[in-house]
């Protein structure tokens, strides 16, 4: 099989081996994969899949099973969509099975390789470790972003006002027409214009370092503060004396390292209370462009500019839609 994988700096689109299924695991002839900065890291070579993932990039993906190995419910030819460590970005990909799911009523192939990375993690993090409530107010940094588009739709489904900080009027315009309260641009005071909005119960950041400090000061009283990233730097002067009288829970989080029975729980509930919304018309994915395979150096370089509304989606399979 062909698949894609990061060599110093750049992708390359060749042949290896393709992967065993085995008991418990399904193989999916893959339609298309979604583009995420995960895998801008891996190619310049900053972020290394977990031990025993594929090194071929890739964190989901959709298609159609093509093998099923011992134990799995899934049946050839069903159309599913899959959360992966790696792996998603090739021709054929090995899934545990529990780890795929299927395709929502109403949308497509290439549609659905955007879905699984951004709400596994809006979910994850706005939801069970932040513990979001009915009504608590949500600040999405990033908000224009897969992840942020996916959390602000969650939002507006679980009746959570939210409000977003982004790069441009355009992507303001953006996220208010998903159901985004309001937000600033980026720049320091403009920024300080969000304490207009708050405070806030959950503030939900991809940037760390250089909005630490912000967060504290927005943050309500037993606020969550959930960072998912690092776009801003790995390091901040934190005031604990304000962390504490605020009894801010701090936590950190990713996913892609998380075990498989986490990530098999995460996608029941995803599927049990997430998937139902999207056949209602209340979820909607955000899939701002396709580029075939072929031209994954110009889907790299788009996502690296940080100006995608939503996803970018690579089409392994044309005929698949």
């Amino acid at each position: 099989m062909k698949a894609l994988q990061g060599v110093e700096g750049r992708v390359e689109w060749a042949q290896q081996s393709a992967p065993v299924c085995d008991v418990g695991e399904i193989r999916i002839r893959v339609a298309a994969a979604g583009l995420n900065r995960a895998d801008l890291l891996q190619r310049a070579g900053l972020y290394p899949p977990p031990p025993g993932a594929s090194a071929v990039l890739g964190l989901e993906c959709a298609g159609v099973v093509s093998e099923v190995g011992a134990g799995c419910n899934w049946q050839i030819g069903d159309r599913v969509c899959a959360l992966l460590a790696g792996g998603g970005l090739a021709e054929e990909v090995v899934v545990d099975a529990r780890h795929a799911l299927p395709i929502p009523a109403g949308v497509t192939l290439h549609e659905a390789a955007a879905l699984p990375e951004v709400y596994a993690t809006a979910w994850l993090n706005l939801f069970q470790l932040a513990g979001l409530r009915p009504g608590q107010k949500v600040l999405l940094h990033a908000g224009a972003s897969g992840v942020g588009s996916a959390a602000i739709q969650l939002c507006r489904a679980f009746g959570n006002p939210c409000w977003v900080s982004v790069g441009s009027p355009e992507r303001l315009a953006y996220c208010e027409a998903l159901g985004a309260q309001g937000g600033v641009l980026r720049g320091e005071e403009q920024l300080q214009a969000l304490r207009d909005f708050g405070p806030f119960d959950v503030i939900l950041d991809p940037v760390g370092g250089n909005y630490a400090a912000l967060n504290l000061q927005l943050l309500a009283q037993d606020g969550r503060w959930v960072n998912i990233g690092l776009m801003g730097g790995r390091q901040a002067e934190l005031d604990f004396g304000l962390l504490l009288g605020k009894r801010i829970q701090l936590i950190g989080s990713t996913l892609r390292n998380r075990d498989e029975q986490f990530k098999a729980d995460l996608l029941h509930d995803l599927q049990q209370f997430v998937w139902p919304l999207f056949a209602e018309g209340r979820l909607k994915p955000q899939l701002q462009r396709s580029f075939p395979i072929e031209d994954a150096e110009a889907a790299f370089a788009e996502l690296a500019s940080n100006q995608v509304n939503g996803k970018l989606v690579l089409v392994i399979d044309p005929s698949l839609s």
